[in-house]
């Protein structure tokens, strides 16, 4: 499987002042190398996982750290990751979202659509059908305002405690904040399984939203 698109191109931009052209073609192949021995011991499944892009781009930026013999500086890891995390596209915030969404119909809406599929891959997870991917709750605290989504069974995480990569993982939950900004949306966050919680904090309000 090849490399994320966001993956291949924010390498090239980080190591094109650093190395030459073959140090990078090399560093690539070897992050590519890398990548598809790790989706080999931990795929995850395809059709409705919604999240599957998600967790092998997480590998992707694990193999390359690797391919650098874990020597890369966390300012160039975080702009690999945002951009990964967005197919390799601009990473500058967006505009604030200020249409009307909470309380109207659409985040009912919302709400029901998230609902059906988070039962649906919850079964799947739980049944052992589905490995190396995220459970859901959909506002388990009744929120009123934007969409809360806490995310469990992180495997980005395990795949990180066993290997070693604990220490990135401040990056990469973070990186969820960029990403929400870039879509001009807010996320509120309190803990991660990463810190040992049993969960992951979603909560994405609108420009104009209150904490409630």
């Amino acid at each position: 499987m090849k490399l994320p698109k966001g993956t291949r191109l924010a390498i090239r931009q980080a190591l094109e002042k650093t190395h030459s052209a073959p140090e990078r073609k090399r560093i690539l192949a070897r992050t590519q190398r890398l990548y598809n021995a790790f989706i080999r011991e931990a795929p995850a499944p395809g059709g409705m996982n919604l999240l599957r892009s998600q967790y092998y781009g997480g590998l992707s930026v694990f193999a390359f750290y690797e391919a650098m013999d874990r020597n890369v500086e966390p300012d160039v890891l975080q702009e690999i990751l945002w951009r990964m995390l967005l197919g390799g596209g601009d990473i500058r915030k967006r505009t604030p979202i200020r249409f009307p969404f909470s309380g109207t119909r659409l985040q009912k809406l919302s709400y029901a659509a998230l609902g059906k599929y988070a039962s649906f891959a919850n079964r799947r997870v739980d049944s052992g059908r589905w490995k190396n991917t995220w459970k859901f709750a959909v506002n388990p605290e009744g929120r009123e305002n934007g969409i809360s989504m806490p995310l469990m069974n992180c495997p980005v995480a395990a795949f990180a405690k066993k290997h070693g990569y604990e220490h990135l993982m401040p990056l990469f939950c973070g990186s969820d904040f960029k990403v929400a900004e870039r879509y001009g949306m807010r996320l509120i966050r309190e803990h991660t399984e990463a810190e040992g919680f049993p969960d992951c904090d979603f909560w994405y309000l609108m420009a104009d939203d209150a904490e409630r």
